[in-house]
């Protein structure tokens, strides 16, 4: 990683929770969680830029009392129901009622991400490429079980653990993720 990695990637996910207090100073009757949510329920094969923007125009659809399944998103129909699901929760919805609506383990580790848990790893093809230490198409990535998903964000762990021996710096999980992410999207010329 370059010093412009190191930098983007420590950054990352602030950048992913600052849009979302922005969505929801924008629209008013949304909740932060509900805006991190509704982001990590459209990130699935989903690129970051459209992922912001289809995050919006669902809120935005939402918020004008349109049906937010009725937007166009590039991912799953059955993330984009996810994500309406979590706009249409009651007020006293639990962190607990998101993930459970998000479902999948990198999913639900992305949303934690952005809402600021920096000890947990998303855990996505990227990471097991990297983890791999091999350039594998995600469309070419195997279904990662539980067991291999606590492996590689163990790796990630224990590469927090270390980073400052190795950088100069401390990062959390979340961060050496990020952080070998960029690089990662850099190498490859993404």
């Amino acid at each position: 990683a370059t010093v412009a990695d190191i930098e983007q990637g420590k950054q990352w996910y602030q950048r992913a929770y600052d849009l979302a207090v922005k969505l929801m100073h924008a629209y008013d009757g949304i909740t932060l969680g509900q805006c991190v949510g509704v982001i990590a329920a459209l990130s699935p094969n989903n690129k970051w830029e459209r992922n912001c923007n289809d995050a919006e125009a669902m809120i935005k659809a939402w918020h004008n009392g349109a049906d937010p399944t009725s937007v166009k998103v590039c991912t799953f129909n059955k993330n984009k129901d996810k994500a309406a699901q979590i706009l249409a929760l009651p007020d006293d919805f639990t962190t607990e009622d998101i993930e459970s609506i998000l479902s999948g383990r990198k999913v639900c580790a992305f949303y934690r991400c952005i809402m600021g848990f920096t000890d947990t790893v998303c855990v996505d093809g990227h990471a097991y490429a990297i983890w791999l230490g091999e350039r594998v198409p995600t469309t070419k990535t195997p279904s990662i079980s539980p067991k291999l998903y606590e492996t590689i964000s163990r790796a990630y762990v224990n590469t927090a653990a270390v980073s400052f021996e190795l950088i100069g710096e401390v990062l959390t999980p979340a961060q050496v993720q990020a952080v070998t992410w960029v690089t990662y999207r850099r190498l490859l010329g993404y």
